[in-house]
């Protein structure tokens, strides 16, 4: 294609424009990023002091909401710089784009140009010497620049990876765990409460057609554990007769980075207890924190490894003696790994070691085997390890182990975890009743209704109201001050997994893997029903937009991106 000088001048314009353009993002992105890595919002010496005053009054609630709002401002200001430097790449490939193809245009039809008209003097060897040395410098430059914007964004500080622990979760050594948007760390999350922290969850996807499914892959072995996840790894347990396992899965991916032994150590047992076999021996969910990840399994082997798959320790706590089998899950408080242990010849909650599993201590309980699992509350200023045991509700000290307070609760086979908020403890048990303590140390029934007794799920509470699920397919949510049902709602499918609020919405998993997604509020409002294409009896894990579900055979991550 001939043009004409006008034109090729407009081109050698445009080029000057565009590589002046593509300097300029270059410059700053450098700078940009010089900033960020000297001063990030995530380090910053206020943030940094803020966390230490929180450290030392954990359970100061202005002190907590003032953290939370900081950290959201910091969050703010650390994803405003990482956007501004993801969009500057992409404008630094047009900018480069343009000047190649305008310096391009440029020197490919001046010699036309100039045959049609009058010769320009003839270049001296020096002068076409440096002609030839700015154009290969000035592409040089911006070759390089195109290449340092995709080098240099991965060197962006990364919340996930190198902020400190508590910034990824307000849960400073010996506060209560809050939720936060990446790690979900315990079964049913921080806490073992039922609530997820972040936004931006999926609300519609299908296992079957693959609708907002990022990946699926199938778990090795049986395990009805759910995942938990600390950063960018995904932990999960399964079993096969006496083979038991846990699993590290890479949270973006889907892709197993190691595979650790729960029956391969000196003093572990291979005995296959007598219990229910459908469950198997991965009933009870891990937990993890920092560097570590524990687990155990239903003949009482209990291992600690590190995230690099090294086993850090491990040890037999005894076989469970207990007719449903041992499915209580783990908790991690500040640095103690918290185990509540039920046989029918001994009941008891430890705390062992997170580093070297040594017992710190351990307390005796009394009553009857049980299958809930304990959650971490913080009432009084005493953080605390609540059990819904057979037939009391009780209180330990998390540090010491140290009895608090106990209140009769429930008699019958008790599998349903306790759901908390700032006052009220709330436990129940199939076929007998929903009860509602107000916890303390002088702990009293707030009130008791019987229209929903859940007897797998365990129900999620928040300051306003309290959302269960139960094993006949009712969901309800109810005044948490009050024994007022709010709203009822019926499905044809059970529940056993537990609900999880996440985001201004509850997310109620039935048994055939149907997700009934309502709206956390005093009034029904059901958003959507997405199937996932295959039975579900875990509850779900939320991390980062994206939530994780472990079904009969395979592991989902489910995501809008």
């Amino acid at each position: 294609m001939n043009f004409t000088e006008k034109q090729i001048s407009l081109f050698r314009t445009l080029s000057i424009i565009a590589g002046i353009f593509t300097m300029i993002i270059a410059f700053t992105m450098i700078m940009s990023l010089i900033q960020l890595k000297s001063s990030d919002p995530l380090s910053s010496p206020a943030l940094v002091a803020v966390y230490e005053q929180f450290d030392r009054d954990p359970d100061n609630t202005v002190n907590a909401e003032y953290v939370r709002s900081l950290d959201l401002i910091a969050r703010k200001a650390y994803f405003t710089a990482r956007w501004q430097l993801e969009a500057g790449s992409y404008l630094l490939v047009i900018g480069a784009a343009l000047f190649v193809l305008f310096r391009w245009l440029t020197y490919s039809n001046e010699p036309l140009i100039r045959t049609k008209l009058s010769p320009r003097p003839v270049l001296s060897e020096n002068q076409n010497r440096n002609r030839r040395y700015l154009i290969i410098s000035a592409s040089a430059v911006v070759v390089l620049a195109v290449i340092s914007s995709f080098i240099l964004r991965p060197l962006m500080p990364d919340p996930g990876r190198t902020k400190s622990e508590s910034v990824a979760a307000v849960s400073p050594k010996g506060g209560i765990p809050q939720p936060d948007e990446i790690n979900f760390p315990f079964f049913r999350g921080a806490g073992s409460r039922g609530i997820a922290g972040g936004e931006g969850y999926p609300v519609n996807w299908n296992g079957n057609s693959g609708e907002n499914i990022r990946w699926k892959i199938p778990v090795p072995k049986h395990g009805k554990s759910s995942p938990v996840i600390w950063r960018d790894k995904i932990f999960l347990t399964g079993s096969e007769g006496s083979d038991l396992e846990i699993y590290c899965i890479d949270k973006n991916t889907g892709n197993i980075l190691w595979t650790g032994s729960g029956s391969d150590f000196p003093g572990a047992s291979e005995e296959i207890p007598e219990s229910d076999q459908e469950a198997g021996m991965a009933v009870p969910t891990p937990a993890v924190a920092e560097g570590v990840v524990c687990a155990i399994f239903g003949n009482g082997n209990l291992l600690a490894f590190d995230h690099d798959g090294k086993q850090l320790w491990a040890t037999n706590l005894g076989v469970p003696e207990h007719m449903y089998g041992y499915s209580s899950s783990l908790l991690i408080w500040s640095d103690i790994l918290i185990v509540q242990y039920d046989s029918d010849t001994r009941l008891a909650v430890m705390g062992f070691d997170l580093k070297t599993g040594k017992i710190k201590w351990e307390t005796p309980r009394r009553g009857r085997a049980v299958n809930s699992s304990p959650v971490l509350a913080s009432f009084d200023g005493i953080p605390q390890i609540i059990i819904n045991g057979s037939p009391d509700v009780t209180a330990f000290e998390a540090s010491t182990g140290k009895e608090l307070w106990t209140i009769p609760g429930v008699k019958n086979d008790v599998a349903v975890s306790p759901g908390i908020n700032k006052d009220y403890v709330y436990i129940s048990a199939n076929y007998e009743k929903l009860i509602a303590i107000k916890a303390g140390k002088n702990p009293v029934v707030a009130w008791e209704d019987n229209t929903y007794t859940p007897d797998v799920s365990s129900p999620a509470a928040t300051d306003e109201f309290l959302f269960i699920a139960d094993g006949t397919g009712g969901i309800a949510c109810y005044d948490a001050a009050g024994s007022k049902i709010l709203w009822e709602n019926y499905f044809s499918e059970p529940f056993y997994a537990s609900p999880v609020v996440a985001d201004g919405k509850v997310y109620y998993l039935d048994r055939k893997g149907t997700m009934h997604i309502v709206k956390a509020a005093g009034s029904y409002e059901l958003i959507s029903q997405p199937e996932l294409g295959e039975d579900a009896d875990c509850t779900p894990a939320f991390s980062e937009k994206r939530i994780y579900i472990r079904g009969i055979n395979n592991l989902y991550c489910i995501s809008n991106d």
